[in-house]
């Protein structure tokens, strides 16, 4: 069975057995539309529709019928921003994991849409997902210096192959046996955010020449300066 609920910013639409997401989704919203309006410099609300499913056929089925084709999309996905909506499969017994999937797709639905332009051409992977998980929230638990050393050394170590990251598109080249691009891209982006001002990271969004100046080599660059960090850290 089919549910919706409705507010002036947000409109989900999900399976019954997913309420808690829906209603947790609906705080978390409230509060992530007013910091992506600052962020984007929006002075309008931004609603955005939720579509929730708790069954992977059904979900596959609608991102389908959205698209027109069935060729797109990858088997590992279960989150998507088609329509300038945010459309997820979600397991009903571990449903509030995935609280951030709306907060991470609204990110990748304004930033197609203001600094893009619905260009997808224009679209550098790696910056755009690493910025969807920094801003969304979903990597909060990693401001603890502690998880978050815990968390890059297990990166580190799992990263066999050192990707060229204006390169990866979504797919084997951004999942495989030798690196996590997800990992890889929100560690670029959180490097970034420490080395530019605030008005420089900014700013760096719609300067695509510049984010593809950083990611000719910005992994190695990204390693050095947490090996560094880490390095500084055990040493006081």
């Amino acid at each position: 069975m089919r549910k919706s609920l409705k507010t002036n910013l947000c409109e989900i639409n999900y399976s019954e057995s997913l309420e808690n997401l829906a209603q947790a989704t609906v705080s978390l919203l409230n509060k992530k539309i007013e910091e992506y309006k600052l962020f984007f410099s929006i002075s309008s609300d931004e609603p955005i529709v939720v579509n929730y499913f708790d069954n992977v056929e059904e979900f596959r089925e609608f991102i389908y019928s959205l698209r027109g084709e069935r060729d797109s999309l990858p088997e590992y996905a279960t989150g998507t921003y088609d329509n300038e909506m945010v459309n997820a499969c979600v397991n009903p017994k571990f449903q509030l994991k995935r609280l951030y999937t709306a907060s991470h797709e609204l990110f990748h639905i304004l930033y197609m849409k203001y600094i893009l332009h619905n260009d997808y051409s224009k679209r550098i992977v790696w910056y755009d997902e690493g910025m969807a998980q920094f801003m969304s929230g979903e990597k909060d638990s990693l401001n603890d210096s502690g998880v978050f050393n815990d968390f890059y050394l297990r990166v580190r170590e799992q990263t066999k192959v050192i990707p060229q990251m204006n390169n990866l598109k979504h797919g084997n080249s951004f999942i495989n046996d030798n690196y996590n691009g997800y990992d890889l891209s929100y560690l670029s982006i959180r490097y970034l955010s420490e080395i530019l001002s605030i008005e420089q990271f900014k700013n760096l969004m719609s300067d695509f020449s510049t984010i593809n100046e950083f990611g000719d080599n910005i992994i190695q660059k990204m390693f050095n300066y947490y090996d560094e960090k880490l390095k500084t850290i055990k040493q006081k």
